[in-house]
């Protein structure tokens, strides 16, 4: 699994409520399943909308390259669930899971300043946990190049 897959699925921060099973009657390892698919399915997505966004599209960040803000980010959370086929491929119940930058105490910052991606906060949005994992691998390749 690439890196950048696996740091999303490590660091993927889901609502608590989502994963009431009483509540959705999904039997969890359909669930489970479920939630791995739409993961995976997400990182390709944020990874593919975050390209086009970033840096027109060329993800490298040298110190002197404009960092993404934080409405870029906005931006991508809203483009990625939107997405008509990953709306079509996962349920309600299973998109609902992932914490979205609008749900976050990230939605509060100044939209115009750059992400900062030290935060470590609790349920960090999906969109940030990859584009962040993106950027740091995109510096590394830099770095090893230079």
């Amino acid at each position: 699994m690439p890196p950048v897959a696996a740091s999303l699925q490590e660091d993927n921060r889901m609502n608590d409520a989502a994963l009431d099973m009483d509540v959705h009657g999904t039997h969890p390892a359909a669930f489970e399943r479920a939630l791995r698919s739409a993961s995976l399915d997400l990182q390709q997505i944020i990874a593919t909308v975050a390209g086009r966004h970033l840096d027109s599209g060329r993800r490298r960040y040298s110190s002197d390259a404009r960092l993404p803000t934080w409405r870029t980010l906005q931006t991508i959370d809203v483009q990625v669930f939107e997405n008509r086929g990953f709306r079509a491929r996962h349920s309600e119940t299973v998109r609902s899971t992932f914490v979205r930058f609008e749900d976050s105490r990230l939605s509060g910052m100044d939209l115009d300043e750059p992400v900062d991606w030290r935060r470590d906060d609790d349920d960090l949005p999906a969109v940030y946990l990859l584009v962040r994992a993106l950027v740091q691998a995109d510096t590394a390749d830099a770095a090893t190049q230079d």
